[in-house]
């Protein structure tokens, strides 16, 4: 069984949009129930299918309760940088990239953003971008939608 995180009563915080799975009454599948950012408060904590935990959440600005998967969520106390690149979009890089020594890439190089992922214990925001072949990690303050 995964490690539970969070307590009832406990602030958190959605990582990603959350939208119905047609299962909230009155929403169809795919509307937008919470938007990232949102803080929520633990009501309760259970298991789906016996491994992944679930958080039932009371979201006050949204006046509703919603059960989330502990990815989607992180500590409302920590952080909060939200989203800025998405899945398909061109950016540019704000640094220069060395791999071993070698210079992969410059700054001001336009890269497309793969995927993105948030480190659940820091908060932290990282980019997967691609680079000719290759599948790149890098933090958020690497990335800019333009540079002037």
């Amino acid at each position: 069984m995964n490690d539970i995180r969070f307590s009832i009563g406990d602030e958190v915080r959605v990582v990603r949009d959350i939208r119905s799975d047609g299962s909230n009454v009155g929403y169809s599948k795919g509307d937008l129930l919470v938007r990232e950012g949102e803080i929520g408060i633990v009501r309760h904590v259970g298991y789906w299918l016996q491994d992944q935990v679930i958080f039932r959440v009371y979201f006050l600005n949204a006046n509703m309760t919603i059960g989330v998967r502990d990815k989607e969520v992180i500590s409302a106390q920590l952080a909060w940088c939200p989203t800025k690149y998405y899945r398909g979009q061109t950016v540019q890089l704000t640094l220069d990239l060395r791999a071993q020594g070698e210079m992969i890439a410059r700054r001001g190089d336009d890269v497309q953003v793969i995927d993105y992922e948030r480190d659940l214990a820091t908060g932290d925001l990282n980019y997967k971008i691609a680079l000719n072949e290759f599948w790149i990690n890098v933090a958020d303050r690497a990335l800019s939608s333009s540079l002037s």
